[in-house]
């Protein structure tokens, strides 16, 4: 896939002359097939976005099957993602060759047999493997996903592609892990059975729907550190980095921040958390549609919504209907970064654009680790609304940087 470079980033459609995230060469597939193979592609993310935050809610139940502390099981879930960031470049560039379609049904079957090992896991040692190996599958389905999604649909409808793969992470928050967790209360091996059998599912609408995709843009190992050698290829690496460093600072201890300084009832916050799902959904396709026009300043735009947003949560102290306001805005402006930050990375390395997805997801993750130990560390030495400015800092920053994406191309 060779996407057109960028000659207007504040637009995103080929009519426009902006910045172009499709393959210039017709689809191979289009129409209601090309946009159903999308769709299954968004189910995989939602699957594997499912799968890997699930045992959050599971963890007392896994801790006592398995015989370890709830600390020690939270590690499948620490170590999972550390796993995806890391080796998602490195195993990116090594199935280089290989036929996207192909690399694909390989993806997903791992994850459908990695999810089998857990569920049937009689040690920790063997739970811990089996989520490591989803976690491989993991980087590198975040990596060719959106630049698989892109190949299925017209130029034009790139960033509308793209936003409908990464809502599965939105579809995930407000339905997959909360599902999974009710249906593991009384079994958690059940949870991950379930999932395992959705992965089928989607490994067979795959293989019906999506056409060969022969790889493009091959780059080796030793050619990704000069990819950041392109101006906006590392200007988008640092806004995610500081993006994600930032939300995940404020958001892993946003409910003892909603209960201890918003006066929030606890009974509350997980409704509250559901709305800020739902929130999400709406904000990844808004920021789809909203990019499709205006790419940059939608990113800027929603970057200093969450900023502010996060502020205000403090400054409104406990008065709820500014709380849930808040909160609301809160997931809508954090939820349409990604397709924004993704449709960034297309733009700025349209010559590798999946080596180029690998880097930002190594970004993503190793952030989401930075930003909740930041967080932790601020809420152990302030309380939590110091997490909140710490969150804002870090967007103020990812806020600048993106003042120095430059305007007509990828250098």
């Amino acid at each position: 896939m060779t996407p057109s470079p960028p000659s207007r980033p504040d637009t995103a459609t080929a009519p426009a002359g902006g910045p172009v995230v499709a393959s210039p060469c017709p689809s191979p597939s289009g129409g209601l097939r090309g946009w159903l193979a999308v769709v299954a592609v968004g189910m995989g993310v939602f699957a594997f976005t499912t799968t890997e935050m699930v045992p959050i809610g599971l963890l007392p139940a896994m801790s006592r099957d398995l015989g370890v502390s709830e600390g020690t099981v939270g590690l499948s879930v620490t170590l999972y993602g550390a796993i995806a960031g890391l080796f998602a470049p490195v195993l990116t560039v090594a199935t280089r060759r290989l036929d996207r379609r192909l690399l694909l049904l390989v993806v997903l079957s791992v994850f459908v047999a990695g999810n089998a090992f857990t569920a049937l896991s009689s040690s920790y040692a063997v739970l811990m493997v089996s989520r490591l190996l989803t976690g491989f599958a993991h980087g590198v389905m975040w990596s060719i996903a959106a630049s698989i999604a892109i190949r299925l649909v017209p130029p034009g409808q790139a960033v509308r592609a793209t936003a409908v793969v990464f809502s599965g992470i939105s579809i995930a928050s407000v339905v997959g892990v909360p599902f999974g967790t009710l249906i593991g209360q009384s079994d958690w091996r059940t949870a991950f059975w379930a999932i395992s059998g959705i992965g089928v599912v989607i490994l067979a609408a795959v293989a019906f729907l999506l056409p060969s995709l022969e790889p493009r843009a091959v780059v080796r190992l030793s050619e990704l550190p000069k990819l950041l050698r392109h101006g906006n290829l590392r200007i988008a690496t640092l806004v995610t980095a500081a993006m994600v460093i930032g939300h995940f600072a404020a958001y892993t201890y946003v409910a003892p921040f909603l209960e201890q300084d918003a006066g929030i009832p606890s009974g509350w916050v997980s409704g509250l958390l559901l709305l800020y799902g739902v929130a999400g959904v709406v904000g990844n396709f808004a920021g789809g549609a909203a990019a499709v026009r205006a790419l940059r300043t939608t990113t800027l735009t929603c970057i200093l919504l969450l900023a502010t947003a996060v502020v205000l949560l403090v400054v409104n102290g406990s008065r709820h209907p500014g709380t849930i306001v808040l909160l609301l805005v809160w997931g809508i402006a954090y939820t349409a970064l990604p397709v924004c930050l993704q449709t960034l990375v297309f733009a700025s390395a349209p010559q590798a654009p999946e080596a180029a997805t690998s880097l930002y997801i190594c970004a993503f993750n190793i952030s989401i680790a930075l930003g909740a130990l930041a967080g932790g560390w601020a809420v152990d030495a302030s309380g939590p609304s110091s997490v909140m400015f710490l969150g804002a800092g870090f967007s103020v920053l990812a806020a600048v940087l993106m003042t120095r994406y430059r305007v007509g191309g990828s250098e």
